[in-house]
C-alpha cells in the first residue's frame, strides 16, 4: 500500500493536531497545550484561532510575552468573523493592546449581523474596558436595533452616553434596561447615579429599590448593588439615619465576597519604597524625540479628584486627555516577562534588574504617543500608576506627574460609599480603608523625596475655592501658559467613565459640609485610622 496521503489526509492531520492541543487545555496542560498550538500555528500560520490557542495556553503558563506575540499574530492572520474575533478581542483587551482592539472593531463592522446580540454586548463592554467609548457605541446601537428589549444592552448603551455626556439618552436606556428586567441591580443603581437630574423622582425609585432588593437573596451581588443605590438616594434626601443602614448592609456583604489581606498591601507598599530608591529612578531611561509628546501621570487615591482636574487639562489646546490607560503597566509586563497580581507584584519587583529602560520608555512611547492627538502633552489618569512612579520616571524621564490629594475623612468616606469592582478591596472596612491612605500618604512622601519638582500636589479643596490660581500652577508645571479653557470641565465632548461621570460634567462646584459628617457617629474606626480627632 502507498503510505502518500490522500487528499484530505492534510486536513485530517489538522484536525487531529487541534484536537490534541485543545485536549491538553481541557486538561490544564498548559506547557503542553502551548506546545501543541505552537506546532499548530507553525504549520498553518493563517490559523487564528491556532494562534489564539498559542496565546491563552502561554498565558496561563506564565509566558506573558508568548502570549502578547501569538496575540498579535492572530490579529494579523486576520479573523474577520465570529467566534474567533470575541475571543481575540478578550485577549487583545486583556494586553491592552488599544488600537489593536479598535481596528478590530472596525474591520468586523461588516459582520455585525451574525453573532448573537449577547456577543455585540460582550465586544461592547470589552471596547468601553479600554476607553473606546464611540466604537462600543456603534456596536450597542446595532444590538438595540436588533432586540429592543435587550436589558444588558440597554444597560451598557445607557452607561456609555452616560461616559458621553448624553444624559438625556443614558436615562432613557437605562429607564428600558430596569422595564425590561426589573430585577437588574446595576441598572437601578447607574440610574442612581443620574439622580442629581431628576429630585423629584426619588421617592418613586427609592420604593422600588426596597421592592426590588426585598426579591433578591441577602448578601448577593443584587442585593449589594440596591443597597448602594438606596444610601446615595437616601443620602442626597438628607435622610441621613435611614441611609446609613444601608451603606452598612452593602458595604458588610461585599467585603464577605473578597479575599483580601490588608497586611499584603501594606508589605508591598514597603518593598516599592525600598526597591524604587533616589538611585534607582535616576538610571538611564529612554530619551526621547524632544519634538515628540509627553505623558502627564495624574495620580492618587481614588476619589480624590483626578476626574475633574483630567478633565480641566483637557480644556488646553496642549494637552489631550488619555483617560485611565493601563498602557505604562502593559508595557511593564511586557519588559519583565510578566503579568503581575494586580499593578505590580513583589515578583515583578524582583524582576526590575531584568529590564531594559529605554527600551520600555521607547516601546511605551510606541504604543501609546498616539493618545495625544497631535497635542504637546496627553494624560494618563490611573490612579494607581502611584504605585509604579518610580518605574516610570526612570523609563520616562520627560514625563511629568501630578498627585491629586483631598482632606483624609472627604477622601476616605468617599470611597467607602463607592461600589467598586474587584478592585480597591480596601475600601468597603473602615480600618482597612484608614491603612491603605496611611500606606498611600507614606509612599507618596516616598515619591516627592526621590523625584522632587516632578511631582506637583494638587489639593482639591484649592482646586475648588480658587480654580484659575490652582491650574496657573498647574499648567506652568507641565511648561505650559495659562489659557481660560481649562476653568471649563462642563464642557461638551470627550469621556468620563469613571464615578464622577455625571458630576464633572455639573461643573465645579464651592466647597460644602463634607458629606461624612451626619454619620460622625459611625465612623470612629475611620478616623482612629486617620488619627483624626472628631470634635
Amino acid at each position: 500500500m502507498s503510505s502518500v496521503p490522500g487528499p484530505g489526509a492534510p486536513d485530517l492531520l489538522h484536525a487531529d493536531a487541534r484536537q490534541r492541543a485543545d485536549a491538553l487545555a481541557a486538561a490544564r496542560d498548559w506547557t503542553g497545550a502551548a506546545s501543541a498550538y505552537a506546532a499548530l500555528a507553525a504549520a498553518t500560520p493563517d490559523d487564528a484561532g491556532a494562534w489564539i490557542g498559542l496565546a491563552t495556553a502561554s498565558g496561563r503558563a506564565g509566558h506573558y510575552r508568548d502570549m502578547h506575540a501569538a496575540a498579535l499574530r492572530a490579529d494579523a492572520a486576520g479573523p474577520r468573523g465570529w467566534p474567533h474575533a470575541l475571543a481575540l478581542a478578550r485577549l487583545l483587551r486583556g494586553l491592552h493592546e488599544t488600537r489593536a482592539l479598535a481596528e478590530l472593531s472596525a474591520t468586523l463592522g461588516g459582520h455585525a449581523d451574525a453573532p448573537p446580540v449577547d456577543d455585540l454586548v460582550a465586544l461592547a463592554d470589552l471596547l468601553v474596558d479600554e476607553d473606546l467609548h464611540r466604537e462600543a457605541l456603534a456596536w450597542l446601537d446595532r444590538a438595540v436595533t436588533r432586540e429592543p428589549g435587550h436589558a444588558p444592552a440597554r444597560y451598557v448603551r445607557g452607561s456609555v452616553r452616560l461616559f458621553l455626556g448624553d444624559m438625556p439618552g443614558a436615562r432613557e436606556d437605562l429607564q428600558q434596561a430596569i422595564a425590561a428586567a426589573p430585577h437588574f441591580a446595576h441598572a437601578h443603581r447607574r440610574l442612581s447615579q443620574l439622580r442629581a437630574e431628576d429630585r423629584v423622582g426619588a421617592p418613586v425609585r427609592i420604593a422600588r429599590l426596597r421592592k426590588e432588593r426585598a426579591r433578591v437573596a441577602p448578601g448577593s451581588e443584587h442585593d449589594i448593588h440596591f443597597s448602594h443605590a438606596l444610601f446615595d438616594e437616601l443620602h442626597d434626601l438628607g435622610e441621613h439615619a435611614q441611609a446609613w443602614p444601608e451603606l452598612e448592609r452593602g458595604m458588610r456583604a461585599k467585603r464577605a465576597t473578597l479575599r483580601y489581606d490588608a497586611g499584603d498591601d501594606l508589605r508591598l507598599v514597603d518593598a516599592i519604597r525600598a526597591r524604587c530608591d533616589a538611585d534607582f529612578v535616576a538610571r538611564a531611561g529612554h530619551v526621547a524625540d524632544r519634538d515628540a509628546p509627553a505623558p502627564v501621570f495624574i495620580v492618587g487615591l481614588f476619589r480624590s479628584g483626578s476626574s475633574v482636574l483630567e478633565r480641566m487639562l483637557g480644556g488646553h489646546p496642549s494637552v489631550s486627555e488619555g483617560g485611565e490607560s493601563m498602557g505604562f503597566a502593559a508595557a511593564l509586563r511586557l519588559a519583565a516577562d510578566h503579568r503581575a497580581q494586580g499593578l505590580v507584584d513583589t515578583t515583578l519587583l524582583e524582576r526590575l534588574d531584568a529590564v531594559d529602560w529605554p527600551a520600555l520608555g521607547r516601546d511605551f512611547m510606541a504604543a501609546n504617543a498616539w493618545r495625544a492627538r497631535g497635542r504637546a502633552l496627553w494624560t494618563e489618569k490611573l490612579p494607581t500608576n502611584s504605585l509604579l512612579l518610580g518605574c516610570i520616571a526612570r523609563a520616562l524621564p520627560r514625563a511629568r506627574f501630578i498627585h491629586t490629594t483631598r482632606a483624609p475623612m472627604d477622601v476616605c468616606f468617599s470611597n467607602l460609599r463607592m461600589l467598586y469592582g474587584g478592585f480597591a478591596r480596601w475600601s468597603y472596612d473602615q480600618g482597612e480603608l484608614a491603612a491603605w491612605h496611611q500606606a498611600h500618604a507614606a509612599l507618596m512622601s516616598h515619591w516627592r523625596d526621590v523625584l522632587g519638582p516632578r511631582v506637583l500636589d494638587v489639593r482639591h479643596h484649592e482646586l475648588l475655592r480658587d480654580p484659575e490660581a490652582t491650574m496657573q500652577r498647574v499648567t506652568g508645571h507641565l511648561g505650559l501658559a495659562f489659557d481660560p479653557a481649562v476653568l471649563k470641565p462642563e464642557r461638551s465632548g470627550g469621556a468620563v467613565a469613571t464615578a464622577s461621570a455625571a458630576q464633572v460634567r455639573s461643573g465645579l462646584r464651592a466647597p460644602r459640609a463634607p458629606d461624612w459628617l451626619p454619620y460622625r457617629d459611625h465612623l470612629g474606626p475611620l478616623a482612629a485610622g486617620l488619627g483624626v480627632t472628631l470634635d
